[in-house]
């Protein structure tokens, strides 16, 4: 996790309250506070502040070495400002205008020298979209966990996770199996070799979705996943190549329970993703992504494919994208694909533009058109969305 203003505000407000609290001015522990100095837990006046206070050795040494979680500690946020407004069309016309905020605060420490601990903090707690609506009169909002986890690297290319944790796999932008805010709930290994220039990539994870009440663990709704992706070089671009599945058990007691419109019970969704990083007077990314759910039953069980492809271009501050999606009715689970296109639902296709200017490094601002279609499988529905949006980091 990079280290932020706020977390070396907040570590060296704890040395400074420490060292002032003592009885009187006392010796800093020099190799402890060149550590410090060097992660960049503290800037170097509060550095030369500190050893300035050399007086007594024994008491400041042991103080400060009490104190050193500070410097294992790392804190970081965002906020996102939106106004949206959205035209559903479906025989009449719907209308919508609101405004929402999103808010994330996240901690991590080195709990050793290969163990890392960390939650976040989100101001929603839906499992696609951490956006909180504006106008419930003035109501104070509620706080959720949307992470929590320990992550565990044994040997230097290996990482074990549980918890709730970061998506673990690789994938292209666009939202098309998964939701950026989905943080899934389980455990995960990743491993990653350098192989003839190209760096390979395969992890893999069980995670569980529904814990029924009443029944054996092997009866819980749950999801399995393997995932092989690559990272290589060629002339003048570069690449990245994966394949996944993503295998939902269901469960022998009641059907698995999905959203969006889905109308199957089964799901297995085989995927190929792929994207190139052109370098050219203006930098152009093409991405593309393939999806298949094998295991795709009921009325309705041939709509099972969906795909994507798109293309992004950076000049400077300037960022811009476009992709183009078809979603057929279960070929993903529309519990957990992008929430903002089409409202979530499947049986649909559509584009997406993104525009956005990086003010500086921790504040931007960006706006977003998406004009989609959904089938009459899933409710013949013509949506327009557009978000402004305001972004800081700290």
């Amino acid at each position: 996790m990079k280290t932020t203003k706020l977390s070396r505000a907040i570590k060296a407000t704890i040395l400074g309250a420490t060292l002032v609290a003592a009885p009187a001015a006392f010796a800093a522990d020099k190799e402890l506070l060149d550590i410090l100095k060097a992660n960049g837990s503290i800037s170097t006046s509060q550095y030369d502040a500190l050893l300035a206070k050399a007086d007594k050795p024994s008491e400041s040494s042991a103080l400060l070495k009490k104190m050193a979680w500070a410097g294992k500690l790392k804190v970081k946020g965002d906020l996102r400002l939106r106004q949206e407004f959205r035209n559903d069309t479906n025989g009449s016309s719907k209308r919508e205008d609101r405004q929402r905020y999103r808010a994330r605060i996240a901690v991590e420490g080195a709990v050793a020298d290969n163990v890392q601990a960390g939650v976040r903090l989100a101001s929603s707690g839906g499992a696609t979209s951490t956006n909180k609506t504006m106008g419930d009169g003035f109501t104070n909002d509620t706080v959720y966990f949307d992470r929590a986890y320990i992550n565990w690297q044994p040997l230097e290319n290996l990482e074990l996770m549980g918890g709730k944790i970061k998506q673990p796999w690789e994938q292209v932008s666009g939202g098309l199996v998964w939701d950026g805010d989905v943080n899934p709930e389980g455990a995960a290994a990743r491993y990653t070799a350098n192989l003839g220039g190209a760096k390979i990539m395969g992890s893999v994870g069980h995670f569980v979705l529904d814990d029924v009440d009443g029944y054996s663990f092997d009866e819980d709704q749950t999801m399995r996943y393997g995932q092989v992706a690559a990272k290589f070089k060629i002339t003048g671009a570069k690449a990245m190549l994966g394949a996944s599945i993503y295998d939902y058990d269901q469960n022998k007691a009641l059907a698995f329970t999905s959203g969006g419109g889905n109308d199957a019970t089964k799901y297995s969704l085989q995927e190929m993703f792929g994207s190139i990083s052109v370098k050219a007077p203006l930098p152009l990314k093409f991405y593309g992504q393939y999806v298949v759910n094998s295991d795709a039953d009921g009325a309705n069980k041939d709509q099972d494919t969906a795909w994507l492809l798109g293309v992004q271009a950076k000049m400077g501050a300037w960022k811009a994208s476009y992709d183009y999606r078809e979603t057929e009715l279960n070929a993903v689970n529309g519990a957990f694909n992008d929430s903002d296109f089409a409202g979530g639902r499947t049986d649909s296709e559509g584009s997406r533009y993104k525009l956005s200017y990086k003010i500086n490094k921790s504040f931007s601002v960006g706006t977003t058109y998406i004009d989609s279609e959904v089938g009459k499988l899933n409710g013949d529905l013509d949506s327009d969305t557009w978000q402004i949006d305001l972004k800081a980091k700290f």
